[in-house]
């Protein structure tokens, strides 16, 4: 059995501990405003597809570009939303590529082959959504993604496993303690840094190819940790190396060095603005483009949003497309700049593609 290693934990003052006890303001009025739309059947504005007014009898055509109008701005106030996706092609609608109980993650692994984590196993499939190969995945697998040595991680349970793209088992190590594992919502793979989500920590641990952990990520704060009401927390890793973290209970995503030093941040909650984030924590996932762009996820509101790294938002894909009991939407970009929603209620990976609003090209990244 392979020995488990201590994992040191943020020490927390009487302060800090009163702020990590209590939901942020945000996530509380979040929660509120979220519950009364219900109740009154006001659904916060999707945004996904909002459409130009039409051009009156003899005037000009209504401008190409998506345009969504802000609450309480006037007419200069439009946001310009410079990417439209369209659905490409789903993994799970056939008998051969189906998932039968569970779809729990999804990543992109060599020659944008789509790699997902459903039915207790590891699954992969062809860009265009053929099976090639399964292997059994271990007890209490919970998030994979794919490194830059094509191989798969694998975590859950206080574990990460390490497979070569045929499935055979490369290696792998335990932390924390195995009475009670912590709990591992998402995983990233840059060089030999192997970066865990963990959830009941409310922190990121980054850890060397041998699993010796070097450094915390999100700990240098009021709280030394993420703000997690719904327990979950997700993250992923562009090709800057920027760490991009879901911070549910802030409304926000964060930016991080690998070193743990913080990089930015942005988003707040919001029911009308569709930049902004509903609900109580949101965004719930994340993930980067090959372009540097940031794609999130959203319960409550099921939708996905791409996002200039500051926070500028570019496109909506709207709630047509997922299922409304979505609590989270699994996030993966190819090559290409498409990007991959798995839909864990549906069972389905949703691939879109991109291009300008009207037009029938892919933009490329």
């Amino acid at each position: 059995m392979e020995p488990t290693n201590p994992i040191p934990t943020p020490q927390l003052t009487l302060r800090e501990r009163f702020f990590k006890s209590w939901f942020p303001p945000a996530a509380v009025v979040g929660g509120v405003a979220t519950l009364v739309a219900a109740a009154l059947r006001v659904r916060p504005e999707p945004g996904a597809r909002a459409q130009a007014p039409a051009a009156p009898a003899g005037g000009a055509a209504p401008p190409d570009l998506l345009q969504v109008q802000r609450a309480g701005a006037g007419a200069g106030g439009r946001v310009r939303l410079e990417r439209e996706y369209t659905l490409a092609a789903t993994i799970g609608g056939n008998a051969l590529s189906a998932f039968r109980e569970s779809l729990l993650d999804v990543a992109v692994g060599d020659a944008d082959q789509v790699v997902a984590l459903g039915d207790g196993h590891v699954r992969v499939f062809t860009a265009g959504g053929e099976p090639v190969r399964q292997w059994r995945a271990s007890d209490g697998a919970e998030c994979l993604t794919v490194g830059e040595d094509r191989r798969i991680y694998v975590a859950g349970a206080g574990r990460v496993e390490v497979f070569e793209p045929d499935g055979r088992r490369a290696g792998g190590f335990a932390f924390g303690d195995a009475a009670k594992p912590p709990s591992l919502s998402a995983i990233a793979v840059r060089g030999p840094d192997i970066l865990v989500a963990d959830a009941s920590a409310r922190i990121i641990r980054r850890f060397d190819a041998a699993g010796r952990q070097q450094n915390l990520i999100g700990d240098q704060g009021k709280t030394k940790t993420f703000m997690l009401p719904n327990g979950r927390l997700d993250l992923d890793v562009d090709a800057a190396g920027i760490v991009r973290a879901t911070d549910t209970g802030r409304h926000q995503v964060t930016a991080w060095r690998l070193d743990g030093t913080p990089a930015g941040r942005f988003g707040k909650f919001g029911m009308q603005d569709p930049a902004d984030f509903v609900g109580c924590c949101n965004p719930i996932n994340v993930a980067t483009t090959p372009d540097g762009k940031v794609v999130t996820s959203e319960k409550m509101v099921a939708r996905v949003k791409v996002f200039e790294p500051e926070g500028r938002l570019l496109a909506v894909i709207g709630t047509e497309h997922f299922d409304p009991k979505c609590t989270q939407i699994h996030l993966a970009v190819d090559t290409k700049g498409r990007i991959l929603a798995a839909d864990p209620v549906r069972r389905r990976v949703l691939v879109f593609s991109a291009g300008a609003p009207g037009g029938t090209g892919e933009v490329q990244p």
